[in-house]
């Protein structure tokens, strides 16, 4: 068993191109995207879901074919003006590459600007900074503030250049669904006069909030405020089924003789729920533990989940009908009515099945997906523990 090859074929990471072998039952989002940067004149769209579920991945298989692609991950994303600033700097970074002179000159002439400016403003805070140190006595400090009415224009001039050299631009920003919805919000709309001009498609990746509250704007008549004053369309990363995650595995795991048994596998679907994310790490956990082993069997794999999540999930505090409501759901799929049915029918008063329900799913213990109910593979085994 080479240790070191396993370890590496489950490493969590954003897959590329040329990595596309390992990637399950995604080609129907990969092709809306790419219809998408093709085909429509312009706009801002989505690409939504829950952390780990493959967001940078899809963005990495967007192929625009002929159309210019500007691909930017923000790493700066304090505040809008930040936010700002990080997306025009990487955009000319990227920009400043490129062979055609007229947008390579003016790429460089903003990345300067961006530069000077940040260290402006840099160094005039360090300056505050150690005089305050020094007890010095002043009534007032004027600190310079980024141009963020400057920082636009310049945003804007230099997509409306590459637009005209290229003809069509596409631009993919990752990163972004780390934030809050709100905080997306003001970003998206701060943004829009830049990023809805004519012959350009720019396509974020956004938290799964942000989905669930475009599906409910797009139904309503339109009104100030709603996703779809700024969001064109969004694709929806679902989850993916059991039967795709055992299928990743497999594929990453492919002429490794064998070491993880399938049935070993199946106990890693389960606590997955569907999340890639949550299937590689435990997957990786439990081939740690048992690298001096021959094999991971089924027996194995379930006493190295369940000594992972009593480490993780060990401190967890719930009361006495919470415990027994997570009990109840053990083998329960089923509607919201359905579940507080189960619960009252238990002995659980109406009013106390609501608020016990809302806890355990906003503690991630009961997952409620398209309104159906079910306990969460880690709560499953955690509920084993108790």
């Amino acid at each position: 068993m080479e240790a070191e090859k396993i370890i590496k074929a489950l490493a969590d990471k954003p897959l590329q191109k040329k990595e596309q072998n390992y990637l399950v039952d995604r080609e129907n989002e990969i092709s809306k995207l790419n219809m998408l940067t093709r085909y429509h004149p312009f706009g801002i769209f989505g690409l939504c879901g829950e952390t780990g579920v493959g967001k940078t991945t899809i963005l990495n298989m967007i192929d625009s074919e002929e159309i210019k692609k500007i691909r930017i991950s923000l790493i700066h994303r304090e505040n809008k003006e930040s936010i700002l600033y990080d997306l025009l700097y990487t955009i000319s970074l990227n920009l400043s590459r490129v062979e055609n002179h007229a947008i390579k000159n003016l790429a460089k002439e903003v990345l300067n600007w961006i530069i000077e400016e940040v260290a402006v403003i840099k160094g005039a805070t360090l300056g505050v900074s150690m005089i305050a140190k020094g007890d010095a006595k002043y009534e007032k400090t004027q600190l310079p503030r980024f141009n963020v009415f400057a920082a636009h224009e310049k945003l804007h001039r230099l997509l409306k250049t590459s637009i005209e050299e290229y003809g069509k631009i596409a631009l993919l920003i990752d990163e972004l669904d780390k934030e809050s919805k709100q905080d997306v919000l003001n970003v998206l709309d701060s943004l829009k006069f830049e990023l809805q001009q004519e012959s350009m498609v720019t396509i974020f990746s956004l938290p799964y909030s942000i989905y669930r509250e475009y599906k409910q704007d797009r139904m309503k008549w339109n009104e100030s405020g709603n996703l779809e004053n700024i969001i064109k369309d969004v694709i929806f990363l679902y989850e993916m089924s059991d039967s795709d995650i055992l299928e990743l595995l497999l594929r990453r795991l492919e002429g490794m003789n064998g070491w993880f048994k399938k049935n070993a596998l199946v106990q890693i679907v389960s606590f997955a729920d569907g999340n890639p994310r949550d299937a590689l790490w435990i997957a990786q956990k439990v081939a740690f533990e048992n690298l001096s082993e021959k094999y991971v069997d089924e027996s194995k794999c379930k006493t190295t989940i369940k000594k992972i999540v009593r480490e993780y999930m060990g401190s967890l505090i719930l009361t006495e009908i919470q415990k027994k409501a997570l009990k109840l759901c053990t083998d329960f799929i089923g509607s919201k009515e359905e579940i507080l049915e189960l619960f009252q029918n238990s002995g659980i008063k109406r009013t106390t099945a609501y608020s016990t329900l809302d806890r355990l799913v906003s503690s991630g213990l009961i997952l409620e997906r398209e309104g159906m109910y079910r306990i969460s593979g880690k709560a499953k085994i955690f509920v084993s523990l108790i």
